[in-house]
C-alpha cells in the first residue's frame, strides 16, 4: 500500500475545529499496537512548515489534482492526522484517521458506497481506499482495514482503555507524536535505521508551538542494546551542542535505566528557525542544479571542430584519411 501518496498531502492544513461524532480512537483497529499523531495546524505554522510542504505537494501531485478537481483542498480542509498499524508481518495494513472539513456532496457523486458510506479509490483490492464518514471524518487505507472502522460506528471491539488513555495525553499535549512496540524480528526499513531493531516500545512527543521541545521514553530489548542506544545518542546530543555557542546550544538530558532510555530537548524559537533555515539551504543545495558558468576573458575559447577540407601531408600531397569503423 503506498502510503505517502495519502499521508503527505494530510500534513499540511491550516485551521483547525473542534472534532465532531465519534472520537477518532474509537475507529482504530483493536490490535493496534503504533500510533502517530500529527496536529496539522501548528505543524503548519511552524517553521518545519517549509522543509515539509514541497515533497508532500510532489509525493501527493496525483491525490492532490483529484481532490482539488472535486472542490477539495488539503492545504485548508485537513486538521489531524491519526496513523496506525499493528505492526504484524513484514509489511503491516496501516490506517489513516483524518479531521476536517469534507464537502461530502461534491466529493462523493457518483461514488460506490459500503453501508452508505462513500469510498473513493480501491479500483482493485491491492489499492487504498478513503472513506468519508461524515462532514469532519475521513478514514483511508488498506480497504479491509476501512471497512471495520466503519463497522465500529455501531460499537464492536475496542482498543484497550489504557492505550487509549495514553493516546490521549499525548495528543493533548503535542503536535508530532508516537506510541507503540515494535514486534520481534522487526526488520528495519534502511540501514540507517539499524538502530530500530534493538528497541521494543517507544513513546516521544514534539510540541512546536514556542521553539522545539521534544520528550522520548524508549525502551531497549535488552541492558547491552540500552547501552548501544546510549552511546549512539550521546554522540547526538554532542554534535548538536558544537555546532552552537553555549548561550544557543540546545538543552539536552538523558537518563538511562535498566533498559529504558529517557531524553528532553529543548531549542529556543530563534535557534530553532536558524537550524531549519541551515537544513532547507542544506537541501536546496542537494537538490538544484549548479549554475552554468559564466563566460569570462579568462574563458578559453574552443576552435571549431569542422575538419578542414583537404589534410596535406608534409611534401603537399593529398592524404586520404580512413576513420575507425569506416570503409
Amino acid at each position: 500500500m503506498k502510503l505517502a501518496q495519502y499521508v503527505l498531502p494530510l500534513l499540511l492544513a491550516a485551521r483547525a475545529v473542534p472534532a465532531a461524532g465519534l472520537p477518532l480512537t474509537d475507529f482504530l483497529p483493536p490490535d493496534t499496537k503504533t500510533v502517530f499523531g500529527f496536529r496539522v495546524h501548528d505543524i503548519a505554522a511552524s517553521p518545519l512548515a517549509p522543509i515539509l510542504t514541497a515533497p508532500a505537494l510532489a509525493a501527493g501531485a496525483v491525490w492532490l489534482k483529484m481532490v482539488w478537481a472535486s472542490g477539495f483542498d488539503p492545504l485548508r480542509d485537513i486538521d489531524e492526522v491519526l496513523i496506525s498499524t499493528s505492526g504484524a508481518g513484514p509489511n503491516p495494513a496501516a490506517i489513516i484517521l483524518v479531521k476536517g472539513r469534507f464537502d461530502i456532496a461534491r466529493l462523493t457523486e457518483g461514488v460506490r458506497r459500503y453501508h452508505d458510506v462513500p469510498l473513493l479509490g480501491g479500483e482493485k483490492d491491492t489499492d487504498s481506499v478513503v472513506a468519508l464518514l461524515d462532514e469532519s471524518t475521513a478514514i483511508t487505507g488498506d480497504p479491509a482495514l476501512v471497512r471495520a472502522a466503519i463497522d465500529r460506528r455501531d460499537g464492536g471491539a475496542r482498543i484497550d482503555p489504557a492505550f487509549r488513555e495514553r493516546i490521549a495525553s499525548l495528543r493533548e499535549r503535542y503536535d508530532i507524536w508516537g506510541l507503540g512496540e515494535l514486534a520481534d524480528g522487526f526488520t528495519a526499513p534502511a540501514p540507517e535505521a539499524k538502530a530500530l531493531e534493538s528497541i521494543d516500545r517507544f513513546q516521544f512527543g514534539i510540541q512546536l508551538a514556542t521553539g522545539l521541545e521534544l520528550g522520548a521514553e524508549i525502551h531497549a530489548r535488552s541492558a547491552a542494546d540500552a547501552g548501544k542506544l546510549h552511546t549512539a545518542l550521546e554522540m547526538v546530543a554532542s554534535l548538536l551542542q558544537s555546532q552552537q555557542t553555549p548561550e544557543s546550544a540546545p538543552k539536552f538530558e538523558l537518563q538511562v535505566e535498566d533498559s529504558t532510555i529517557k531524553l528532553t530537548l529543548s531549542m529556543s524559537q530563534e535557534e530553532f528557525q536558524k537550524a531549519i533555515l541551515a537544513e532547507t539551504a542544506a537541501l536546496s543545495s542537494t537538490t538544484d542544479p549548479p549554475p552554468p558558468p559564466a563566460a569570462s576573458a579568462a574563458t578559453p575559447v574552443l576552435a571549431s571542430t569542422k575538419p578542414p577540407s583537404q589534410v596535406l601531408d608534409k611534401e603537399g600531397n593529398t592524404v586520404i584519411l580512413r576513420l575507425p569503423g569506416k570503409k
